[in-house]
């Protein structure tokens, strides 16, 4: 683990020695200044892993415009991010709550507690785990430290509206995510960031033009119900649905219902896959199925670099840059959408892979962010 300098002067804190416990304190509440050491950003995620290593990706990002960047993250498995990625080499340390090793939430919560408050960094960097702000918002607004929360969702959540108050400003993909402070100047409108080194364009393979895609969390707030009542409408089409079971009952309640409209056979349920292996279905399938409202999956755009359509709702599609999607979210609607964009898209590849590199690539989201964190604006 990196060390870091103790004594004040070096890391820009209050000139000469703090003895007394007064002098100790003042320095703790005033916080520091780098001096001539890199800038220092602590990242908070929960998860790298196979199905999150885009936090890999995030992270070397940020360490790649000069920030020290140290991960506090409730489950630590680099090893299988690593893999998902390929060459790809983590540039910063990881720092976990040890959930991996299955440690419980209160001594992961003391750990927590014990990082934020020894470890140095000059900024904070929150991605989509609000409550991490409602556990260490006090220590940082003590400090002076600005914190900064990447939030994609519509949904409040305590710590979401503790940040509205302290924090200093909402990243968002699109308008959609968070609603509530549509007016506040706190929320900044920034696309998604999908990194191009590792999704460049790649030609679309696909030979049949009735095999569909799904990929994403199995969870209530994706409907994949809607899918699979559209199926029932499309008797020569067939979906490969590929996603963690992120709520077990509901992932559960979907196969049941598959058997019960009679597509089972035509609805392949793979389970979740490595990353790295993402861009080799997304090549095969012209049409990629999403109708979770009001968010946008970063596995559509990912899709999206490999001439794969996304089918998701108008709200959704407004917010991507696409041009066309289903009339509503009926089944009925979406199953006459996907017949008729099956045989020709309404994007060729090129403009799909245009619409990202223009709205949502890492390197454009990153230099929205870098503005306002650099800067402690």
């Amino acid at each position: 683990m990196m060390q870091y300098p103790t004594n004040s002067s070096e890391r820009g804190g209050l000139a000469g020695p703090a003895r007394g416990g007064h002098r100790l304190w003042e320095r703790m509440v005033r916080g520091r200044k780098t001096g001539g050491l890199p800038f220092a950003l602590l990242f908070i995620t929960q998860k790298l892993h196979t199905q999150d290593a885009f936090g890999i990706l995030w992270a070397n990002a940020f360490a790649a415009r000069g920030y020290d960047v140290h991960v506090i993250c409730l489950e630590d498995r680099t090893a299988a991010g690593q893999g998902a990625l390929g060459d790809i080499t983590p540039r910063f340390t990881v720092h976990s709550l040890g959930k991996e090793h299955g440690t419980g939430r209160i001594r992961q919560v003391l750990r927590f507690w014990s990082l934020i408050i020894t470890l140095r960094y000059d900024r904070v960097f929150i991605h989509m785990s609000p409550v991490w702000y409602a556990l260490g918002w006090w220590w940082w607004l003590l400090r002076g430290i600005p914190v900064y929360l990447w939030y994609t969702h519509y949904k409040m959540q305590p710590g979401v509206r503790l940040f509205g108050w302290f924090g200093r400003r909402f990243f968002c993909a699109t308008a959609q995510s968070l609603p509530q402070y549509r007016t506040s100047p706190k929320k900044i409108i920034t696309g998604h960031g999908i990194d191009l080194a590792f999704w460049p364009k790649r030609p679309n393979v696909s030979s049949n033009p009735n095999s569909l895609l799904v990929v994403h969390r199995l969870s209530r707030s994706k409907r994949l119900e809607l899918i699979l009542y559209a199926l029932t409408l499309l008797p020569g089409f067939t979906v490969d649905i590929y996603g963690i079971d992120a709520e077990a009952d509901y992932a559960a309640a979907m196969r049941s219902l598959a058997g019960n409209l009679g597509v089972d056979g035509r609805a392949v349920f793979h389970g979740t896959i490595p990353m790295k292996k993402l861009p080799a279905i997304y090549t095969r399938h012209r049409l990629i199925l999403n109708m979770a409202s009001e968010t946008i999956d970063k596995t559509m755009l990912e899709a999206m670099t490999c001439g794969c359509y996304p089918v998701t709702t108008k709200a959704n599609a407004q917010a991507i840059g696409l041009p066309a999607a289903p009339a509503d979210d009926t089944p009925e609607a979406i199953a006459a959408f996907v017949e008729s964009a099956s045989a020709s898209p309404p994007l060729p590849a090129d403009a799909l892979y245009a619409i990202v590199v223009e709205r949502h690539s890492l390197g454009r989201l990153l230099d929205q962010m870098d503005r306002y964190i650099r800067s402690g604006t």
